[in-house]
């Protein structure tokens, strides 16, 4: 019986943190992007915009042999600290628009790592979908988050699943 490949998560991790990365810095200005479990929370990039990837998953399921099912679910919270009257009120929407627009499509999983053990050539590996085109990516609108802290939040929410089919 074919067996979870231990890379899988990292690939699926590593291949969806370039693909958002990619559409963070895609916008103007770029909005710097954190990768929970990653990348640093310093002062720097926590006291101005910014967004967060949270990844939970693969959830992997194996419903015949050599047949895998990898279900991740994908949240980016937004974070626009209110500037004042200069700044344009919906930033933090056509972030989020932007954001919905590139979780809807399909992604690309390569296997990028480390490279330790030659497992991590960069080669293609399968391709994350929308589970269900009923619900697509979610959009959650929280609003100022405190009384006295100007700063506003949305997070995209969607859940992806890959097929892979392994040989023995």
């Amino acid at each position: 019986m074919a067996e979870i490949n231990p890379n899988w998560a990292r690939w699926i991790n590593a291949s969806l943190a370039m693909y958002f990365k990619a559409v963070a810095d895609a916008l103007s200005p770029a909005l710097p992007l954190i990768v929970e479990g990653i990348d640093e929370r310093d002062a720097v990039k926590m006291e101005n915009d910014h967004a967060e990837l949270r990844l939970t998953g693969p959830f992997i399921r194996q419903p015949s042999k050599g047949d895998f099912i990898l279900d991740v679910d994908t949240n980016i919270l937004l974070t626009d600290l209110m500037e004042g009257e200069s700044e344009n009120t919906y930033n933090l929407t056509t972030w989020a628009g932007y954001f919905q627009q590139a979780a809807e499509k399909s992604i690309n999983v390569y296997r990028y790592g480390p490279d330790t053990g030659g497992v991590d050539d960069s080669s293609w590996v399968g391709c994350l979908s929308v589970r269900t085109r009923k619900v697509g990516p979610n959009l959650y609108h929280f609003g100022q988050i405190s009384t006295t802290d100007r700063v506003r939040q949305a997070a995209v929410d969607t859940k992806h699943r890959m097929y892979l089919t392994v040989s023995e």
